[in-house]
């Protein structure tokens, strides 16, 4: 009895190989260059007297204009919008995202909130594996706020799509 269903077994693997197929299959990918981005300039609103009672914001716009709420006095027109500069693979397109709103300090711990930030666009085309764009902001200055050198960071993201 053992004989037989030893016999039945191999039969069966040998008749269910006989149905089995294989084939080679390609296998590769496609690198392309990596997305960066690097800042150019900075954002900079300029020099800025406050009111001693009333607070203001100080924008700068995308393309480098300034306006000064009236309560406050801008002093200087050193402004600049941030400049970023971008590369990766030529023609392909890539979005860009901003921050909310982000904090400057001068460093004795008094704060001011940049927001409303904007960009000279959403997105872009690498053209020859190059773009670039502007980003601006609005500054809110308090009342009497302390003098200082203010600065800070803000993160801008830029992804393929």
């Amino acid at each position: 009895m053992k004989k037989l269903f030893s016999a039945a077994a191999v039969a069966a693997l040998l008749s269910a190989s006989a149905y089995a197929a294989s084939v080679d299959s390609n296998a590769g990918a496609d690198i392309i260059a990596p997305l960066q981005i690097t800042n150019a300039t900075a954002l900079y609103f300029g020099t800025i007297a406050p009111s001693l009672t009333e607070g203001g914001s100080v924008v700068v716009s995308p393309a480098g204009g300034k306006t000064c709420a009236t309560a406050l006095t801008c002093l200087t027109d050193d402004h600049t919008a941030a400049a970023f500069d971008v590369t990766g693979e030529a023609d392909a397109s890539y979005t860009i995202s901003l921050p909310t709103s982000v904090q400057i300090s001068n460093g004795a711990g008094a704060n001011m909130t940049i927001d409303s930030f904007a960009g000279s666009k959403t997105s872009g085309t690498l053209v020859s594996g190059q773009d670039n764009f502007t980003v601006g902001g609005s500054l809110a200055v308090s009342a009497n706020q302390a003098t200082g050198e203010y600065t800070g960071t803000f993160a801008v993201t830029v992804e393929y799509q």
